[in-house]
């Protein structure tokens, strides 16, 4: 194998790498025919996506004990994906892709092994973050593997087909979660059991890889918009340096700045809802588990055929006025949620409508929020979007935990009225300036 460094002159003499300037900035979205670009190791970040996306959003709050505890132990997994950028600069400084990925995963194994063992809440707290950490490891390195070996004109279909199969496992997950109910320690094992199967597939399909296209090269040919929950592959793509933080902090200008903070407090509003709203249904209307799961999984798979047109109006419209459309088709979905849970009158019905929307508005939102924060990017775009990244894992953190907490205090209810008032405002708030439509991938 050759070294890094004639790999790199290699691939510039072949046209794979690009100054930053000349490569365009654009959406990602799935291929139309998905098994071409799919790879062996795709189905480890399958069974990884079945387990974190479907699963564990349903089993953490349900299994928590409390309402307090379910978003201590949610927030705590989603605070652990802040370390994405640990794990990934280590990663690219160290040639270890391979290496952190697997140690991610067992890491994640060893945590849900013993979940559904009878420990203290704090004990419970700092599993779940040890899981925040597994997962933050291994999908930090995913998209590193694709641009490793493939040349750069089929970057975008092979990173929308990993996109399509961990989206595809979320929704396996959700349903095997509400096909096994409440039977947790049933439900811990068989993600365990999926965690350990995508050990040996990694193993295997990855030997002898290594990465020599530094992670810089390679987010200058983003891929925007990604899975709807936190820490997932295409959210930790690009990753922030402290040296980059610092810049960006120095350059910082106001519509990026604004952008940054809409979308914080918007989505501590969102994850509080999101988090809470299994625990809730059950517990207002005494419905079983698998209602919640079969409906978020229904949701899921919708969203998944959506995120062409999403894009494809993202590139028409521009991205702030599909990033608009987002947050104000979550705010019909939240007004929907506070009248089903203030009243809490037969509404079963009515709290399903409001949370499907409330999922299937994902893709305006995955979108066009990175598309928008890479145009407003006041500097290096890759760094720019891994702040925004890591503000979308801090608020999934403090809006899980300040979710379980008002829920515990005031009730679900008063939750979702809060969330639709600061969600409504952000997309007032999202409507100021119009950058123009974004330009298609060349």
């Amino acid at each position: 194998m050759q070294p890094a460094a004639e790999n790199l002159d290699t691939w510039r003499r072949l046209g794979f790498l690009r100054p930053l300037a000349q490569v365009p900035h654009g959406l990602v979205t799935f291929p139309r025919r998905i098994i071409p670009w799919v790879e062996p190791w795709f189905l480890a970040y399958a069974c990884l996506g079945i387990v974190q996306g479907g699963m564990l959003p349903l089993l953490l709050p349900l299994s928590a004990g409390g309402t307090s505890h379910a978003g201590a132990i949610v927030g705590a997994m989603n605070l652990a994906g802040l370390t994405a950028p640990f794990w990934g600069h280590l990663a690219d400084r160290r040639r270890l892709h391979r290496e952190i990925l697997l140690a991610g995963m067992l890491m994640a194994l060893a945590a849900l092994l013993l979940m559904p063992v009878r420990l203290d809440p704090l004990v419970k707290i700092a599993l779940a973050g040890v899981l925040g950490l597994g997962f933050a490891a291994a999908n930090t390195v995913a998209n590193m593997f694709i641009v490793e070996v493939r040349p750069q004109e089929e970057w975008d279909a092979r990173i929308g087909a990993l996109q399509a199969l961990s989206g595809a496992g979320q929704v396996a997950g959700l349903l095997l979660a509400g096909f096994i109910g409440g039977r947790y320690a049933l439900a811990f094992a068989v993600a365990a059991a999926l965690v350990a199967a995508a050990l040996p597939i990694a193993w295997m399909t990855l030997r002898g890889i290594q990465v020599p296209v530094a992670r810089s090269t390679a987010c200058a040919h983003p891929a925007l918009g990604g899975e709807g929950w936190s820490s997932a592959p295409q959210r930790l793509f690009h990753l922030v340096s402290w040296q980059g933080l610092k810049t960006l902090l120095q350059e910082m200008e106001m519509p990026f700045a604004r952008l940054l903070i809409v979308w914080f407090v918007a989505f501590i509003a969102i994850s509080a809802v999101l988090t809470m709203f299994p625990l809730s249904l059950i517990q207002t209307f005494g419905v079983s588990t698998r209602l919640p799961a079969t409906t978020y999984a229904f949701a899921a798979g919708v969203s998944l055929a959506l995120y062409p047109l999403a894009a494809a109006a993202a590139k028409q419209y521009g991205a702030r006025v599909v990033l608009r459309a987002g947050f104000a088709a979550r705010t019909v979905a939240l007004a929907i949620l506070s009248v089903a849970f203030v009243w809490q009158t037969s509404n079963v019905k009515l709290a399903l409508a409001g949370f499907a929307t409330m999922v299937m508005a994902w893709p305006l939102l995955g979108v066009s929020g990175t598309a928008l924060a890479a145009q407003l990017a006041p500097g290096e775009k890759g760094e720019a979007l891994g702040l925004f990244n890591a503000a979308s894992a801090l608020a999934g953190a403090v809006g899980a935990v300040l979710g379980g907490w008002v829920m515990e205090v005031y009730g679900y209810g008063v939750v979702c009225v809060v969330s639709a008032i600061l969600v409504g405002l952000a997309a007032l708030l999202a409507g100021a300036g119009q950058p123009a439509p974004i330009s298609p991938r060349l």
